[in-house]
């Protein structure tokens, strides 16, 4: 199974976890402060509330401005005097594709939300898989892969997978932040920052001081005119925040929040995240990469460089 993700075009093997990141080329942005999701015993990812929000924000959009069109549609025709039959033979597709994307919304707002928590103290992953459900692996058997988008959108997802038995797989992503899919090299940075948390703690994931901290998530980042420019700021202001308010995107994001923050993981799982936790019959040894062998990304790809930089491979 393996063998036929490393076959496919659009998948790409990433750097196994025993070889680190070129230290000259280590860089995070993570602001980690938020102790209910980054700690010694765990980290965990909740990039599906912001992706999922984006989604909602164009299904509920799209459902208003069906609405409002079928309603300026049913004023205008009452207005010509127009019978009932001759305004539904016009306006039944505006009204049909509201519905359709009502309930599309609505769906998703009942989804389970996808989360993935990394136990450093156990050195396994936690993929929930709904409520006190959840699929338990361990760290040292990882393979990650970066999947290229069929798309124009330029996605690269960074994919975790752990092969749980001669025919079967168990995926979870390792992104945290939007921005860990907008190229390879995010991809790299991640998986680095996940090798590093895993093997060492909190101390080895600690934001560049050169560099502005944010908190990752799958919501988009907030415009700025300084970092973003004039033409960018001012349709993020006058076109973007109006439709984001108009779509119900504050109650959308709290929803999806506290949704996913609520999220019931099994009495195992919260067994073993809690600090002083039992991890008997689990292999809690951090896996060390090599001191010798790292890896450096090539603006393509990835070399295997020595600790002075020279590729050997």
């Amino acid at each position: 199974m393996l063998a036929n993700l490393k076959a496919r075009p659009d998948w790409q093997a990433l750097p196994d976890i025993r070889i680190a990141m070129w230290p000259q080329q280590v860089s995070f942005c993570d602001d980690i402060s938020d102790e209910r999701l980054f700690n010694e015993q765990y980290i965990e990812s909740r990039l599906f509330a912001g992706k999922a929000a984006f989604v909602l924000y164009l299904l509920c959009g799209a459902t208003l401005a069906s609405l409002v069109c079928f309603a300026y549609d049913a004023w205008l025709s009452h207005s010509a005097g127009s019978t009932l039959y001759s305004f539904l033979s016009k306006s039944w597709i505006l009204l049909t594709f509201a519905a359709f994307t009502g309930v599309l919304a609505i769906a998703l707002l009942k989804l389970e939300p996808i989360c993935v928590r990394f136990n450093r103290q156990a050195q396994v992953v936690h993929i929930y898989k709904g409520r006190k459900n959840a699929a338990t692996v361990a760290w040292r058997d990882v393979h990650p892969f970066t999947e290229f988008s069929p798309s124009a959108d330029g996605k690269f997802a960074i994919n975790l997978v752990f092969q749980t038995g001669p025919t079967a797989l168990t995926m979870a992503s390792g992104a945290f932040d939007i921005g860990d899919e907008s190229a390879l090299v995010d991809n790299l940075t991640r998986l680095e920052f996940l090798r590093r948390y895993m093997a060492e703690g909190l101390c080895a994931i600690q934001p560049d001081p050169a560099r502005t901290s944010y908190r990752p998530s799958g919501f988009s980042k907030a415009v700025t005119f300084k970092e973003d420019g004039l033409l960018t700021y001012l349709f993020a202001i006058l076109l973007v925040k109006p439709a984001y308010y108009l779509a119900g995107g504050p109650l959308i994001d709290r929803h999806l929040v506290r949704r996913t923050a609520n999220v019931e993981w099994p009495e195992e799982v919260e067994r073993l995240c809690s600090p002083g936790g039992d991890v008997t019959g689990y292999d809690a040894t951090p896996v060390q990469a090599s001191r010798d062998v790292f890896h450096r990304f090539n603006g393509r790809g990835f070399d295997l460089v020595n600790l002075q930089g020279e590729v050997i491979g």
